[in-house]
């Protein structure tokens, strides 16, 4: 199995969302409808290509992992 495909599947769905802010995982998921693995896979090869990039979001006890497109800095 080609772990291109849900990439290219994915991929265009996150970065449309991106667009209009940052998103945690569980965003993510919900806008993209595929399984937890295959986002992760997915938002790993988005990062690893330098389109988007990763923070975390204080948020009471716990900090959420969040993504947005990736910065020029």
């Amino acid at each position: 199995m080609s772990t291109e495909k849900p990439f290219s599947e994915i991929a265009p769905i996150v970065l449309e969302a991106l667009q209009q802010g940052d998103k945690n995982r569980g965003e993510l998921l919900d806008l993209t409808g595929k399984g937890y693995s295959v986002l992760v896979q997915a938002l790993q090869q988005l990062k690893d290509r330098n389109l988007i990039e990763s923070y975390f979001v204080p948020s009471g006890n716990i900090s959420i992992l969040t993504y947005r497109l990736h910065s020029e800095t």
